[in-house]
């Protein structure tokens, strides 16, 4: 879709950012925010971004603004928080990762990794973040690529095991928020997580896997053992209340689970007779099982940022060979999402969005404005 800057669906919104960058610089930067809103799916990368815009440089000085910047994109991401985390006490941070698929091996830091979604090993940059959802807000925090121990070291990389890389972000996030809990995959439910998360008093919820062991009188046994020892009627129904599709009936009690202590277990079953459970662990004994299985229900809102970046904002449309243009690129599409998913404080956006609040949906809704604005100009 071509558009121009002089038409902007920003508003004022883009003026806290204008201090990063000199004049060419902030015409470019215009240029690339509207072209990961309005540019179709296959066409947010710089070459289709600079052809779609009517007032926009060729293309290569767009890409020298993405590989050769000269601006800091700290300062950006630390305005963008300033400007959108507006409720920092309660609510939940999560943290996981993302898998972007690519195709060129030139590209730095790409390597083979299982995507379980996929079900098969996969070229890909690896994207680690944190993600903060306190009601209505919901705004990503902070990421960082994740580079395989070869290929950094072949590339001159400083390499960081995933769970370096999570403990860094955390560190960082938690000094711009108060979370009641932390909430992480199954994944990262290792032993310095544990340990940094106890050391902070901070509660967390995960997912556990089946083969975790727990003490039960004098023997430890794995949770799918323990699970398969439970009477049907130990289970009790899922209260409606609290919006559960998946999963019918659930158990809860103390135990003492190996390398981690004592942590309050929520056994999840889709059917009061089903074999196969979910499990959930958390180091809050004292809360009740509805409370946790609602703060992990919670946890789908970093998947569903993943996805709507992926689908509607270019997350994975980039074609730069360097892995500073991909964390540049990555930049701008978190401050993308934010000021969408903020639209509700800009009166400019609310009043042309009118409380759409899908991202897929505010993008069609941004580019039928645009459009009419260009049949308002022509007449």
């Amino acid at each position: 879709m071509l558009f121009t800057k002089q038409i902007d669906v920003f508003g004022t919104s883009l003026e806290s950012y204008r201090g990063c960058f000199s004049k060419p610089q902030w015409n470019h930067f215009k240029t690339y925010m509207h072209g990961l809103l309005l540019g179709e799916k296959g066409e947010k990368n710089i070459q289709d971004i600079a052809c779609n815009a009517l007032d926009g440089k060729h293309q290569s000085s767009l890409n020298r603004f993405l590989t050769r910047h000269r601006w800091n994109e700290r300062k950006l991401n630390a305005i963008r928080l300033l400007e959108n985390l507006h409720d920092r006490d309660g609510g939940i941070l999560i943290v996981d990762d993302t898998i972007i698929k690519k195709s060129g091996q030139a590209m730095d830091g790409v390597g083979y990794l299982y995507d379980y979604s996929k079900g098969k090993t996969v070229l890909c940059h690896d994207i680690v973040s944190t993600f903060y959802r306190n009601g209505e807000q919901r705004v990503p925090l902070y990421f960082a690529p994740y580079v395989k121990k070869e290929i950094a070291e072949k590339q001159g990389v400083w390499f960081k095991t995933k769970i370096q890389i999570a403990l860094d972000l955390l560190r960082m996030s938690l000094l711009q928020v108060d979370p009641e809990a932390i909430v992480v995959d199954e994944w990262y439910m290792c032993k310095e997580m544990i340990d940094f998360f106890d050391s902070r008093g901070h509660t967390w919820i995960s997912p556990a896997k089946s083969n975790r062991l727990i003490q039960i009188g004098d023997e430890w046994i794995s949770l799918s053992r323990y699970a398969k020892s439970l009477p049907k009627k130990a289970f009790i129904r899922v209260n409606k209340k609290i919006g559960e599709k998946r999963f019918k009936w659930f158990y809860e009690t103390t135990v003492m689970m190996k390398n981690v202590g004592l942590v309050k277990l929520i056994i999840l079953r889709e059917r009061k007779n089903s074999k196969t459970c979910t499990f959930l662990v958390s180091n809050d004994t004292s809360l009740e099982g509805m409370q946790i299985l609602e703060y992990y229900k919670k946890r789908w809102s970093i998947e569903v940022f993943h996805r709507d970046c992926k689908q509607h904002l270019g997350m994975g449309e980039y074609q730069v060979r360097k892995l500073d243009a991909v964390v540049i690129h990555l930049h701008l599409v978190f401050l993308a999402y934010t000021l969408l998913k903020n639209a509700c404080r800009n009166p400019f956006l609310n009043r042309i969005l009118n409380g759409i609040k899908a991202i897929g949906s505010i993008c069609k809704q941004l580019k039928r404005w645009v459009f009419d604005q260009f049949l308002k100009n022509t007449r």
